[in-house]
């Protein structure tokens, strides 16, 4: 069984993990801010919510209730990280093909002046 302060890392872990990979996709692709800082905000707000919520019981410590609490949160952050990190791929599948249909520049094509 896992404790509160292995979930609680787990869900630092899981939804931390979701903002830094979406931080670095903005860091290289500003264009997309609006929808990378939605994931962001809403990834901040998911971990706030789960970590509040890993202490949000009435169960003795020891009991079953206590397992079920746990992994009721395991499974739901693990789904919330999960969806988040597919929105974010959507993105960077997009900026992918986005960049991939751009011509490279033909360095013969392009005037040089003498001056």
């Amino acid at each position: 069984m896992a404790n509160r302060s292995e979930i609680h890392q787990a869900v630092n872990v899981l939804l931390n993990d979701v903002i830094e990979q979406s931080f670095g996709h903005l860091v290289r692709h500003p264009q997309q801010s609006d929808e990378l800082n939605r994931i962001i905000k809403d990834a901040s707000e998911d971990l706030n919510y789960f970590l509040l919520k890993i202490d949000a019981h009435q169960h003795n410590h020891e009991s079953t209730g206590i397992k079920a609490h746990y992994e009721g949160i395991t499974k739901e952050v693990q789904r919330k990280s999960l969806h988040l990190l597919a929105r974010l791929q959507q993105i960077q599948r997009r900026d992918q093909i986005n960049t991939s249909d751009e011509k490279p520049s033909d360095p013969s094509s392009e005037h040089h002046s003498p001056f």
